[in-house]
């Protein structure tokens, strides 16, 4: 696993030991951002504010931040995920620029952070409706702007339900991965 583009291209990345985390492959993460370079969703490098949720690795984060994201919070709730961000962080030099939350997304969290434009959320894919209980429990937290867009990987062979107060743009498969992308209203 490793950084695809941007300042830190080809640095490679720790992933848990864990087998509860199931990192996000390189092809998929490099699809994913073509889209958003493309500009189909606007100028996500303009977002303040960036949110990998389930975080795992960090792979997210650290990608949009190598690639100019100004500011990427972590929230993940796994020791062992918590290690792997805090020891990619480091080893990157994104120490100024990013902050770790243990929590868990799936229930009612604090937050004093500002408000996110751009979230990308890998949950379990066992749990398919983590990501929407996410969402509402940031949502109702105060942490994502209007017009947020959120980037959601799960298994492609599970259906997701769209949240209230959020409008679903578009789903890709990439393998055996879903990505829904979803924007706040």
């Amino acid at each position: 696993m490793r950084i695809i583009s941007g300042k830190k291209r080809r640095a490679k990345l720790t992933a848990p030991p864990s087998q509860a985390t199931r990192p996000t492959t390189d092809r998929t993460r490099e699809s994913i951002f073509n889209i958003l370079d493309g500009g189909r969703y606007g100028a996500w490098r303009e977002a303040p504010l960036m949110i990998d949720g389930f975080a795992g690795s960090g792979a997210w984060g650290l990608e949009a931040w190598s690639r100019g994201a100004e500011s990427v919070i972590f929230i993940d709730n796994a020791a062992a995920s918590i290690r792997a961000i805090t020891r990619n962080i480091a080893h990157l030099g994104a120490d100024a620029d990013c902050t770790i939350i243990n929590a868990d997304l799936t229930k009612t969290i604090r937050w004093n952070h500002g408000k996110a434009g751009v979230l990308f959320l890998d949950p379990p894919w066992r749990e398919s409706d983590f990501a929407m209980r996410a969402l509402l429990n940031l949502d109702k937290a105060g942490a994502i702007a209007p017009q947020a867009l959120a980037i959601i990987e799960h298994d492609s062979r599970l259906s997701l339900a769209t949240p209230d107060g959020w409008n679903f743009l578009e789903m890709r498969k990439i393998g055996r991965a879903g990505i829904a992308f979803l924007r706040k209203f």
